[in-house]
C-alpha cells in the first residue's frame, strides 16, 4: 500500500470525500496542501491505499487530482 493525496476544487468536496472514507472505514487525515502542489481549496486528504483501489476515491467534478507520495515528492496519478 502506498500513501496518496486527494486534491479538491472546493471545501465541500473535501467534506463529501471525508464522509465517504469514514463510511468505508479508511484511515485518513485532512491537511493543508503541500507547498510544492497547488489546489483549488488549499486542503487535501492524505491516506493509504492499494494502487488498484485509489481511483475509486476520485469523484467527478469534486476531486481535482490524485498524487502518490514518495517521501517529499509527489507523483500525479490522476
Amino acid at each position: 500500500m502506498a500513501e496518496y493525496l486527494l486534491l479538491f476544487h472546493n471545501t465541500p468536496g473535501v467534506l463529501q470525500t471525508r464522509k465517504a472514507l469514514q463510511a468505508a472505514g479508511i484511515t485518513f487525515r485532512v491537511q493543508d496542501i503541500p507547498r510544492t502542489l497547488r489546489g483549488g481549496c488549499g486542503l487535501c486528504i492524505r491516506f493509504h491505499s492499494a494502487a488498484s483501489e485509489v481511483s475509486q476515491w476520485r469523484i467527478p467534478d469534486v476531486t481535482q487530482a490524485i498524487y502518490r507520495c514518495e517521501g517529499e515528492h509527489f507523483v500525479q496519478v490522476s
